[in-house]
């Protein structure tokens, strides 16, 4: 009996050091109890080196700690061997059955012999395969394709079962297989394999119930898991639902430990393709939640040599529920259920039907789903909008798409470029050089998009942002209705490209006239909104762009970067755990986040394909009228310097 219960019960399948340590003081109990038996001498060596060995496995079972656990140490593995092979079932107790045997009985009786025989064949059984001979005999039976391949070993969730998997043969993923509590009865529950779990002596079948739960379907640890053939599968009662499997394919693991409302830890069941930026879906009460794939980690659960297991755990923040009155994720509110089934989302799931209003437009999308990312321009350009990334990274492109769509809005785009790149992608611009240009510019109802190259002019690229931005705030000024008092309308979108040489730090900006002058500019965009002028600060140095403009900037667009001073400016925004992302984001993806995004949290986007020829010849300079009426001139750099002299520093708004 104690073999029995030691071996199929409590070992199983590999004996382990609690194993032992139970095996060898039950042996030393029992030998405890004997008064001056026969081989007395025998006798009491088995019973101290039952205990001799039953200590040491519960040194061997004590965990010194992951390093430890896994170092190298041949004195370790040797006492290891030694007491698995001495306390191991079969071995201990046939030492006390042999002994017994001598001690106790005539070995030439008939009783004796039966005992040997029966003894035998209990080692026998415990060494043969019976589970796969019982599977080979159901396969054979009838000629039928079932046969057997696990039996329950824990359930996770209502609807989730973990299957020990006997022999060699495994169901392949995805596949429909039954439960059954015998091999002569009918399965009486359905479920899909959706992955599983390895670890170096064993594999468990992880499987997902089809329309029942572990309690209803009646499972317990003594339900077999069987395959069933195509016929088997057509014939069962109810039927097998298809979509329901569908579904299921796209299960990728379960909710974990540590899991909390703003972000989810899920355990990977087997290898699915995953990426990050990929989205992912919990099943709630109400609507799916969507949460988005920032971040993946090897963990280890403890264990001693074989019985260990390493696993992938994987971490994503949550998006939201998709809302489709306002064409976003709304944030919910409640951390998602203990080890509930995660969902991959991909191109395959249609793009929810959403009709873009007059003020907004697509940027792009979640990276492998259809899912669209979507912008408010009023908001972009009224509350200033930052788009940050190395170069390469796809910064200057959305600034190209969010320029001409402002101007499809009626905008006014002026860009101040120091590079020379914009007037070779923007097909309809012209250039702003020279006196009056900027003014005419602005009040042509022909021409939408201007830009001044900085470089060609002798005037210091700072006091040239500082004269257009108070040139258009004037303007802006000049032109405010009473309705854009309670109700501000954008007017004109001052672009500022390279913006780290346009209103750079004070630390990288060591001529203090020019820091009063960056110091003018923050203060117009602080009180630019409410006369309907907004900025789009474009750069590749974070860190060196003055963080009096940054700050008032509501809405962020940060491709990938490596800055880390400029990484403690973005964890204001998105949080550090979109943060250690950035370094490893792909070209044309990014994280927005803001007021613009019509998205409550951040997301991760990949911005849609764009074919932008370069413009053949350079663009046009802005035609100036014969005879301007009274014009709002550019000032040469002299007369700036001039006034600026002569000027306080602007309050605040």
């Amino acid at each position: 009996m104690t073999l029995l219960i030691a071996k199929f019960i409590v070992e199983y399948r590999y004996p382990k050091p609690n194993d032992v340590f139970v095996n060898c003081m039950v042996v030393f109990a029992a030998t405890s109890t004997l008064s001056d038996p026969p081989y007395g001498i025998w006798w009491n060596l088995l019973r101290w080196g039952a205990l001799i060995c039953g200590v040491t496995a519960v040194v061997l079972a004590w965990d010194p700690g992951r390093a430890a656990r896994l170092s190298e140490n041949r004195w370790r593995a040797l006492l290891y061997g030694l007491t698995i092979g001495v306390g191991r079932s079969e071995v201990i107790f046939s030492l006390v059955f042999i002994l017994s045997l001598i001690s106790y009985f005539n070995l030439q009786s008939t009783t004796s012999v039966v005992y040997v025989v029966f003894w035998g064949i209990l080692l026998l059984s415990s060494q043969i395969k019976l589970p796969e001979l019982l599977s080979r005999s159901f396969s054979m039976r009838k000629g039928t394709a079932v046969h057997l391949v696990g039996s329950a070993h824990s359930f996770l969730a209502p609807s989730i079962v973990f299957c020990r998997s006997l022999g060699t043969s495994k169901p392949p993923l995805h596949a429909v297989v039954g439960f059954t509590n015998s091999l002569s009865s009918l399965c009486h529950s359905l479920g899909v394999v959706i992955g599983e779990r390895t670890s170096a002596s064993e594999t468990r079948i992880a499987v997902a119930l089809l329309g029942t739960t572990v309690s209803e379907a009646g499972l317990t640890e003594q339900s077999l898991l069987v395959t069933l053939s195509e016929d088997q599968r057509a014939a069962c009662d109810p039927s097998v639902d298809e979509s329901q499997v569908e579904a299921f394919k796209k299960v990728v693991g379960t909710v974990a430990s540590g899991t909390n409302i703003s972000r989810v830890k899920f355990e990977i069941l087997g290898d699915p393709k995953i990426a990050a930026g990929n989205l992912l879906n919990i099943s709630t009460h109400d609507n799916p939640v969507f949460y988005q794939v920032f971040d993946g980690v090897v963990e280890e659960e403890a264990g001693f040599k074989d019985s260990g297991r390493a696993f992938v755990e994987g971490e994503a923040e949550q998006v939201g529920y998709w809302d489709n009155t306002r064409g976003g994720f709304e944030t919910h509110d409640w951390v998602a259920r203990e080890r509930a089934l995660v969902y991959l989302a991909d191109r395959n799931e249609p793009a929810p039907a959403y009709a873009l209003d007059n003020d907004e437009f697509q940027i792009g999308t979640i990276p492998d789903a259809n899912y669209p990312v979507i912008l408010n321009i009023s908001d972009l350009v009224l509350y200033h909008t930052a788009v940050l990334g190395v170069t390469g990274s796809g910064k200057s492109f959305l600034a190209y798409n969010i320029i001409e769509t402002s101007a499809l809005k009626s905008i006014k785009v002026i860009c101040i470029d120091p590079t020379g790149d914009y007037q070779r992608h923007l097909p309809d611009a012209v250039i702003l050089n020279g006196r009056g240009s900027l003014d005419a510019f602005i009040e042509s109802p022909d021409h939408m998009i201007g830009i001044i190259e900085t470089a060609s002019s002798d005037m210091d690229p700072i006091v040239q942002t500082y004269a257009a931005a108070n040139k258009c705030l004037d303007w802006c000024k000049a032109h405010r209705s009473d309705e854009d008092v309670s109700n501000p309308s954008p007017k004109i979108l001052l672009v500022l490209e390279e913006a780290h040489l346009l209103v750079p730090e004070w630390n990288f900006n060591p001529q203090r006239g020019m820091q009063d002058q960056v110091n003018r500019i923050s203060q117009i965009v602080l009180q630019a909104r409410k006369y309907g002028l907004g900025f789009l600060v474009v750069s590749q140095r974070t860190a060196n762009v003055t963080k009096s403009v940054l700050n008032q900037c509501n809405t962020i667009m940060s491709f990938q970067a490596f800055d880390e001073t400029g990484f403690d400016f973005l964890k204001n925004y998105m949080g550090a755990f979109h943060v250690r992302s950035l370094p490893n984001l792909k070209p044309r993806h990014g994280i927005v986040v803001g007021k613009a995004s019509r998205s409550r949290r951040p997301v991760m986007v990949r911005l849609l394909d764009q074919v932008r020829p370069i413009r053949a010849v350079p663009a046009p300079n802005m035609p100036l009228p014969e005879q301007p009426a009274e014009v709002f001139n550019v000032p040469e750099a002299a007369e700036v310097l001039e006034a600026l002299a002569n000027t306080p520093l602007m309050g605040g708004e």
